[in-house]
């Protein structure tokens, strides 16, 4: 079968004077018109060709979006959303189609990277959505480690331009850490040597010592809109199994997603895991300063038939090793 997909080619344009800086007010009637130009109606956050949502930014302390500046029209545009006060996402990237070719993406994420540390937080990580590798490619060049391979989080009906899949497509997960701190974790054996892998590749040494306590708790979380939710697992608590279930079951009412995100100072993790495996949960991946700071394990579980998993494009070849892994083992969870 032949794949629609492909990976844009940008010329390279000669230098011009591009300004990068924080967003100003006024600014957001550029922003939409450079999001209309690169993804018509599709981009699924409809908020964002409302020129008066990135106004709003400007006093936010949430979000923090830097744009380029060329002759005094702003012409590409990347968000950093600050999450908590240890992990930032960053996304959105957005260059109007005139101007790409002169590294305005490139300049923009080495000014995000240092938004970032001035905001002391301790990670930062980007979904790259596997229509085309050119993504995936930045966030290496920039030193971000692949760290999670997540199918179908990206709804079939959002599209870039010509690039569009039938089916719900996925993300590769990338993250920069700054706090490299020793860290000692626990370890499901069935996945100890990935998960120490990723840590090795980010700089950051393990110890089996001094493991953190734990507040113990299980939390739902969900995304009506693209149709995803998971749960949060901070160790386990009283009821655990039934409590598990019942939030389960709530997901796969209307989720086409699911995700279980186990905290890694879980010192009950490999009972934990073996109980999501024959509940059909396979790897995923890490997730550095996830929440409240802690690192997390995330499984995936498909709730419908509708996901690719054979045209999600991979740059890397570590991508390409995470991806053939996850099928593997969700063929291994299916015969439990």
């Amino acid at each position: 079968m032949k794949s629609n997909i492909f990976s844009p080619l940008f010329y390279k344009q000669k230098p011009k004077n591009i300004l990068i800086r924080d967003i100003r007010k006024g600014d957001g009637k550029d922003i939409v018109e450079i999001f209309r130009e690169n993804y018509f109606d599709t981009y699924y956050k409809k908020s964002f060709y409302d020129p008066k949502t990135w106004d709003d930014m400007v006093e936010s302390d949430k979000y923090y979006p830097v744009v380029a500046e060329i002759e005094g029209k702003v012409v590409g545009e990347f968000l950093l959303t600050k999450n908590d006060e240890y992990n930032g996402e960053i996304g959105a990237v957005v260059v109007h189609p005139k101007f790409q070719g002169m590294g305005i993406m490139n300049k923009m994420f080495d000014y995000l990277i240092k938004k970032a540390k001035s905001l002391n937080l301790k990670a930062i990580y980007g979904e790259a959505i596997m229509f085309h590798p050119f993504s995936q490619r930045a966030n290496l060049k920039h030193g971000m480690i692949e760290t999670a391979y997540q199918l179908g989080e990206v709804a079939s009906w959002i599209a870039q331009k010509d690039i569009k899949f039938d089916k719900r497509s996925g993300t590769i997960v990338g993250y920069l850490v700054f706090d490299k701190k020793k860290r000692s974790i626990y370890t499901p054996k069935v996945y100890e040597k990935i998960i120490e892998d990723r840590y090795k590749k980010s700089g950051i040494s393990l110890s089996k010592v001094s493991i953190r306590p734990l507040k113990r708790r299980l939390k739902l979380w969900q995304n009506d809109l693209l149709k995803v939710g998971g749960i949060i697992i901070d160790g386990k608590v009283r009821n655990f199994y039934n409590r598990f279930n019942l939030f389960f079951s709530r997901l796969k009412v209307k989720h086409d997603m699911i995700y279980a995100d186990i905290n890694l100072h879980t010192r009950e993790i490999e009972e934990i895991v073996a109980f999501l495996n024959k509940k059909k949960f396979f790897y995923s991946g890490v997730l550095f300063y996830k929440y409240n700071g802690f690192d997390y394990l995330r499984l995936q579980f498909e709730n419908t038939h509708n996901i690719e998993e054979k045209l999600n494009v991979c740059y890397s070849d570590y991508c390409k090793f995470l991806k053939k892994y996850v099928l593997k083992d969700k063929k291994r969870v299916a015969h439990l």
